[in-house]
């Protein structure tokens, strides 16, 4: 009753005896991969079908001497990037800062610098507006008096309303980025806390 399995035994390493043998007299390396029935296959060569699979490179004497993985799908290869891009920024946020109070104070550098500039905007248009109100004034006046204003005085008007503008859409994108960097700070000490946890 154990003859076949002993014989079919025999008869697999014999192949692998003689092909280990081939390859050692022609000089080639071996491949070994699995076929559809599950099956490893050892040869001089993968048929094209089976090399998405991943196999393995044998040299004559039957040592591996490379492993080349199975191909990702699409699928695969973006989770592993994703992946990959995690443990990047991981390993940098952990270089970056020694604790959760290094993230606070330089959250609290960072965001000084952006409140500042905006407290500057915020005089620069508080300065021009009183500019433009005291030059509408004046033509204000000027028309009340019958006469005509001069090009020159609304040439003035409209560049300090067009300063003033200006200032607003940068205090406006400040703001914004005020906001961003507060999130990005907050992400920051969340993902640290994390990590240091499992530590």
């Amino acid at each position: 009753m154990r003859i076949a399995p002993i014989a079919r035994l025999l008869f697999t390493v014999t192949l692998l005896l003689s092909t280990l043998a081939n390859a050692a007299g022609s000089g080639q390396v071996l491949y070994r991969y699995t076929d559809e029935q599950g099956i490893t296959v050892l040869n001089e060569a993968i048929p094209p079908g089976y090399v998405a699979r991943g196999y393995e490179i044998l040299n004559f004497s039957g040592r591996v001497i490379e492993v080349v993985p199975p191909q990702l799908s699409p699928e695969e290869y973006e989770a592993q990037r994703q992946q990959q891009a995690r443990e990047e920024a991981d390993r940098k946020l952990l270089k970056r800062y020694n604790s959760l109070a290094d993230i606070e104070s330089a959250r609290k550098r960072k965001l000084a610098i952006v409140e500042q500039d905006m407290a500057i905007m915020h005089s620069n248009i508080t300065s021009l507006s009183r500019q433009v109100a005291q030059e509408e004034a004046q033509a204000a006046r000027t028309q009340r008096g019958g006469r005509e204003v001069a090009p020159e005085l609304l040439q003035r008007i409209a560049d300090l309303q067009k300063e003033v503008s200006v200032l607003r859409e940068r205090l406006q994108r400040r703001a914004e980025e005020e906001s961003s960097i507060a999130a990005e700070f907050d992400k920051a000490a969340a993902r640290y806390a994390e990590i240091t946890s499992r530590t």
